[in-house]
Formats: C-alpha cells, sequence, structure tokens
C-alpha cells in the first residue's frame, strides 16, 4: 500500500508542476518495486513533457511487459513512433485509441500531439485537441497545442488566446508566453512581445533559449540596455555556447561599444569557426570608430557569403561595398540573385537589386524598389521610395 500512495503523491506533484518533485517520488517507487505500474507511467509522462522521449520509451516499454494491452503505454509509444519515424502504421494505431468507446483525454491528445509533427495535419490536429478538452476543459497543456495547430493555419488571434489562457491555467509553464511573443511579434506588437518573454523569464530565469529570445528581439528594438542582463546570464548558463558571446557582441555593438563588440565576435569565432554570424557581425564593428579597417571588413564579409551565399545578411552588406565600384558591380548582382531565388520578398536583397539595375534596367529596378517599399525598416522604404521617383 505505501508503494501505491508514493506513486499517487508523484502524480499530484506532476500536477502541481513539481516535476522534479515528482519524478523523486516515482524513482522511490520503482527502486522498491521495478514492476509498479502507476510510478512507470507516471515517470514516463514526465519525460515526454519535459521533452525527453529517449528517457520515456524504455519505461513504456517496461510497462507493456507488465501489462501488453496497457492502453496509455501503447498510445504513447504509437505517439513517439510517429513524431520519431513519422509511422503511418502508429499514427492509424492513435487514430483507432481516439475512436474508442473508452477514449479519454490522453488518447485524444496524443493523437492531437502526433499530428502536430507532420506537415498538413494541423486541422486534424486541433480536432484532437478540442475533444482532448472536452475531457479536461482546463488542461493547460492541450490548451497550449491547441493554440499551435490553429496559430500554423493562420488564426493568430486563436492562437493567442489559447497561449495566454494556459499561461493563467499553468503559473509555472513559461512555454504558453514565449509562444504568445511570437505571435505578438507577427501582429508587430513588439511591446507586448517583450512583456510577455519577461514574464516567461520570470517563470523559468534558467532557460538559455527564452534568454537568447530576448535579446534577439531587445536588439530588434534597439533596446540593448534591456538585453544586457540577459545576455550575461546566457553566458553564466552556457559558458562554451558560442551564442553567449555572439549575442552579447550585438548587445554591444547596438550600444556603440565598438572595442567590446570586436572582442566578442573575435571570441565567437574562437568557439564557432565557421561562423558567418560571427564575422557579418565582427565585420560591421570594424567599419564603425576611429580605427576603421574596411579591407578587413569586406574580406570578412567575403568569408561570410562563401559560408551562407544565400543568407541576406552578409550578402546584403557585401552588396554594398561591391555597388561602390563599377567594376565589382555585376558581382553584387551575381551575389543579390542567389539571395532572392531563395527569399524573393526579403526587403534589403531587392533595394540592393534596384540600385544595382537602376542606370542599366529601370523597370527591373522598379519592380524590386516596389518590393523594398514593403520594408518595416523606415530607412529601407525611404531608399526604395527615392529610388522610385528617380527611375518612374
Amino acid at each position: 500500500m505505501a508503494t501505491a500512495r508514493s506513486a499517487k503523491e508523484g502524480l499530484k506533484l506532476m500536477t502541481m508542476g513539481l516535476l522534479k518533485e515528482a519524478a523523486r517520488e516515482f524513482e522511490a517507487v520503482l527502486a522498491k518495486d521495478p514492476r509498479d505500474a502507476m510510478a512507470l507511467l507516471g515517470l514516463a509522462r514526465l519525460h515526454l513533457a519535459q521533452h525527453h522521449p529517449d528517457e520515456a520509451r524504455p519505461l513504456l516499454e517496461r510497462l507493456l511487459a507488465v501489462h501488453p494491452q496497457h492502453p496509455e503505454a501503447l498510445g504513447f509509444l504509437a505517439r513517439l513512433k510517429v513524431e520519431r519515424e513519422k509511422d503511418e502504421g502508429a499514427l492509424n494505431e492513435l487514430r483507432a485509441l481516439a475512436k474508442s468507446p473508452k477514449a479519454g483525454f490522453t488518447e485524444f491528445y496524443n493523437l492531437g500531439y502526433a499530428l502536430l509533427s507532420l506537415p498538413g495535419k494541423e486541422e486534424e490536429a486541433a480536432q484532437a485537441f478540442v475533444q482532448a478538452l472536452k475531457e479536461e476543459p482546463k488542461n493547460p497543456h492541450a490548451t497550449t497545442y491547441l493554440g499551435v495547430a490553429v496559430w500554423r493555419q493562420g488564426q493568430l488571434e486563436q492562437a493567442l488566446k489559447c497561449f495566454k489562457y494556459a499561461a493563467t491555467l499553468a503559473p509555472r509553464e513559461s512555454l504558453p508566453l514565449s509562444l504568445a511573443a511570437k505571435v505578438l511579434v507577427q501582429q508587430g506588437q513588439i511591446g507586448k512581445a517583450q512583456l510577455a518573454l519577461k514574464k516567461a523569464l520570470q517563470r523559468a530565469p534558467r532557460n538559455a533559449d527564452l534568454h537568447e529570445e530576448f535579446i534577439k528581439l531587445c536588439i530588434f528594438t534597439n533596446n540593448p540596455k534591456a538585453a544586457l542582463p540577459s545576455a550575461l546570464e546566457l553566458r553564466q548558463l552556457e559558458p562554451k555556447n558560442p551564442n553567449g558571446p555572439y549575442l552579447q557582441g550585438l548587445v554591444m555593438l547596438t550600444s556603440g561599444k565598438v572595442e567590446d563588440a570586436r572582442r566578442l565576435f573575435r571570441e565567437t569565432l574562437g568557439l564557432a569557426p565557421d561562423s558567418w554570424e560571427a564575422r557579418l557581425g565582427l565585420a560591421r564593428a570594424l567599419q564603425l570608430g576611429e580605427d576603421k579597417d574596411v579591407a578587413q571588413a569586406r574580406t570578412l564579409l567575403e568569408e561570410a557569403v562563401a559560408r551562407a551565399p544565400t543568407e541576406p545578411g552578409p550578402v546584403n552588406e557585401l552588396a554594398v561595398h561591391y555597388l561602390e565600384k563599377p567594376e565589382t558591380a555585376a558581382r553584387a548582382k551575381e551575389l543579390l540573385a542567389k539571395v532572392l531565388v531563395v527569399h524573393p520578398d526579403e526587403p534589403g536583397a531587392n533595394l540592393n537589386m534596384a540600385l544595382a539595375l537602376a542606370k542599366t534596367d529601370k523597370a527591373a529596378a522598379a519592380q524590386h524598389a516596389r518590393k523594398a517599399q514593403k520594408s518595416t525598416d523606415p530607412s529601407v522604404r525611404e531608399q526604395a521610395e527615392r529610388l522610385l521617383k528617380q527611375v518612374a
């Protein structure tokens, strides 16, 4: 009886969001009885909730060895097969479990979650999560992933409602808030997106991915001061992660601290020698300050483009250099053309191509300038509008 009570205590702790404590309870039960079904299933569910499928699978297999027809274990294993192997048979198994007269929350949730891992299945996934929520109307996980399913269908407002509601249902969870931030960015509500990410970080202050998202958003809004604490925290959390010095370098560059930025980008290259991003950052930093080194910057940009020939950032920067001289203008067009094949509406590449064509093909230049006009960057829009007047 003590084992059963302890397993139930683990489930209770997991429901409260106390995952480490729940894991300890389940492991204590399994140390006494390795065949305890409730503890095996509880610990497997805990690993799945934390996105650790490799830890969950052997627990589910142990459970099936004891109870070969255990419906939840069968469902979870089928879901893992769909996610990892895109197994159509496993997907049909999940559909059959969801159609069973005894189907409950778990069967519907597993089907919806598995469908989200497959392209073009968002509508069916949403329907599965709706069914799951009929069984457990206030389940935060089903609410979150219903939001993901409708978001992928382009229903931004509905997705945002789901994420906000899930955040209230699970006051310790950061995922609904980080997803809400992404939707808010898509809607152009950058200030609200920053607030959502701040709240997410309050819930998960040691989540490196959240710190990275917050830093990038602050840099995008030209608010490096707000980003600096997260940049420093990221360095502490993952000292060997090249994104740490790279993002701190961007913060310094945005703050106008050119020397610090150069040092940090060079540190990034020490950790990630093939990084085109660090080369681009260092090239930008070398073109600022009293001790500019334009030649070295251009070399770095050429190296960055060689590593990422269709990335707009380094190609646009290098194209500006090439367009300054008639003898390299043709090379600029070649580089920009490769980017526009992959990113046909990219404003910067369209602006640069319009500038490259302004004297030789005014009609084509105007076409590219009109695309550049749609940029969210005011300076790109202004340049595009001026160019359109010139080639009209």
